[in-house]
């Protein structure tokens, strides 16, 4: 018969390798649970103590993560986002310069003295107003000015 520390250490591998594939915090804490169980299996501790303290040591692990480690790994995150400005022209009313043809997705607008690439959910012929209503990539999704 296989030793239940044998099962918790490849319990606590599969863990990890899911974390490391997903990087989303969402399996590290069950591995933590695994080796501390492992360990005390390995100390002699009965395989309901086992499965308990691994419960409660996941469980514990799981609500330091969300209470104060990813805020912190949210923090980082947005501080390395960087912003182009551009978001700044939601909302802003331009005018068609180029046709805009919604089954190609083609045509362009000037908004703020700028041409851009645009796209629209309808046709739009040349010279009509627009408003911005969104941004794709580097396409302004545009929808007629009221």
């Amino acid at each position: 018969m296989v030793s239940w520390w044998v099962i918790w250490l490849v319990i606590a591998i599969i863990m990890i390798i899911i974390e490391v594939v997903t990087t989303g915090l969402a399996t590290l804490w069950f591995a933590v649970g695994a080796i501390v169980a492992m360990i005390m299996d390995l100390c002699g501790a009965p395989l309901t103590a086992q499965i308990i303290v691994m419960a409660v040591v996941s469980i514990v692990c799981f609500a330091l993560c969300m209470i104060w480690v990813r805020p912190k790994l949210e923090t980082l995150r947005k501080k390395n986002i960087q912003r182009t400005n551009a978001d700044r022209l939601i909302g802003r009313e331009g005018i068609v310069i180029v046709p805009l043809n919604r089954t190609e997705g083609k045509g362009q607008v000037k908004v703020d003295g700028q041409i851009w690439s645009a796209k629209a959910d309808a046709d739009i012929a040349e010279g009509i107003k627009v408003v911005v209503k969104s941004i794709e990539g580097v396409k302004l999704v545009v929808e007629i000015a009221p």
